[in-house]
């Protein structure tokens, strides 16, 4: 088992964050909490399971999470985008980052990107695996799901 590679760091000089994901991105997400400059807020969207599988986060910044839960409504893949498109964002320049499954991540993209005007150069947006697909089959067809997404916004 390898922990985050730390690759992400967040823009010092940023007005305010953006971390959105799921259990796979919370590594990351947790490793660049940490780097947050005190007091910079940071808005999170964490899709997990349900309550008993919250994480406790540290950061020096003014962290706000919403944790979306799996269990509550199963059967709805637009969980993570419905509470994100309910987030409040402060004014300023953001820095974000999403990653997770890939069909979540898309649908938050192209809401950040098209919807809320999020300068693509100001964000990290990865998917890192896909519903329904073995790790060998994402692998195969992630470059070109990743060029089809960019079409999106």
């Amino acid at each position: 088992m390898v922990g985050p590679t730390g690759s992400f760091a967040p823009d010092p000089d940023a007005d305010w964050y953006l971390m959105v994901g799921d259990e796979s991105a919370l590594p990351a997400i947790a490793a660049s909490l940490e780097r947050i400059p005190h007091g910079r807020r940071v808005l999170a969207a964490l899709v997990v399971d349900d309550g008993e599988s919250h994480l406790g986060l540290d950061c020096p910044g003014a962290l706000d999470v919403t944790w979306v839960h799996r269990a509550a409504d199963p059967d709805n893949p637009d969980q993570l985008l419905q509470a994100v498109e309910l987030l409040r964002f402060p004014a300023g320049r953001p820095h974000v980052f999403v990653h997770g499954e890939a069909g979540e991540v898309r649908a938050v993209r192209r809401h950040l990107l098209a919807d809320r005007g999020v300068p693509k150069d100001g964000a990290s947006i990865s998917p890192y695996w896909r519903r329904d697909y073995t790790d060998e089959r994402w692998r195969e067809i992630k470059a070109a799901w990743l060029a089809e997404s960019a079409q999106d916004a």
